[in-house]
């Protein structure tokens, strides 16, 4: 069964909260989209905390296209166009088989770049996409940004929300 997750961390402890959340989910196909640091550093960082990150598919939308060849890597190159965003989201559900978990690293990131009316509507959007496709969900957000109306509404799409761990 698919659900929609929503974390809302503390932004002292947040990479810490990241990595138990990824450990926690590690197993489950997990698509990792990060808008906040680049592939090459969350990767690194992961293996230093002892987590298979080539287990991982990663959608990164810091960096451009690496060097080297990347298997489970996918590069946007920005953050500011939802609709790519989207199609990458979607290329990686096609990609990967069998039972996904989608992790979205973080929203907090997309409303630095997006006006907000675009942020929920892409939210709303792309979770009932993934509800449909049966994909488990797992969106970051700082509790800086608690009291956005974008955070509001997706905390109404969510079956369950975290606060801190």
């Amino acid at each position: 069964m698919s659900e929609v997750v929503l974390h809302i961390l503390d932004s002292r402890k947040y990479f810490s909260e990241v990595v138990k959340i990824v450990k926690k989910n590690s197993k489950k196909n997990l698509i990792y989209v990060t808008t906040n640091k680049p592939y090459y550093l969350i990767s690194k960082r992961l293996k230093e905390k002892r987590v298979k990150s080539e287990e991982i598919f990663f959608i990164d939308c810091i960096s451009r296209r690496q060097n080297k060849d990347v298997n489970n890597c996918a590069f946007v190159g920005g953050v500011g166009s939802l609709s790519t965003l989207s199609i990458a989201i979607n290329s990686a559900l096609l990609r990967i088989e069998g039972n996904k978990t989608l992790l979205l690293d973080s929203l907090s990131v997309l409303l630095i770049y997006n006006d907000a009316r675009n942020v929920a509507r892409f939210s709303n959007f792309i979770l009932n996409r993934l509800r449909m496709l049966g994909v488990s969900t797992i969106i970051l957000a700082l509790d800086s940004d608690s009291n956005k109306d974008v955070l509001k509404q997706v905390e109404s799409f969510a079956d369950e929300v975290i606060v801190g761990e």
